[in-house]
């Protein structure tokens, strides 16, 4: 796993969805800057890599699309995963 601070489009991207922090395709964390260090956003993210690497990136997108429209983003259940995962103490 990679991190790097969001810089570009990519900032300009997550920015206008609101995120502070990506779990990109190609493996990379992207983290806005002033949180680069937030630990519990980091392993958030890692688990949203670790489920496409789980689940297929392909698979991935369909499913955590699907369960957005059908649950909302506080029910899906991709993102309770990873809000546990902030709870954790290692990445």
């Amino acid at each position: 796993m990679k991190t790097k601070t969001a810089t570009g489009l990519i900032a300009i991207y997550m920015k206008l969805c609101g995120f502070k922090g990506w779990a990109s395709l190609w493996n990379t964390i992207y983290l806005m800057p002033g949180h680069e260090y937030n630990q519990a956003l980091i392993r958030h993210e890692q688990m949203h890599l670790d489920q496409m690497a789980r689940d297929g990136k392909l698979v991935f997108m369909v499913k955590y699309t699907y369960m957005l429209i059908r649950f909302g983003y506080r029910n899906h259940p991709y993102e309770i995963e990873a809000r546990a995962a902030e709870k954790e103490k290692s990445i």
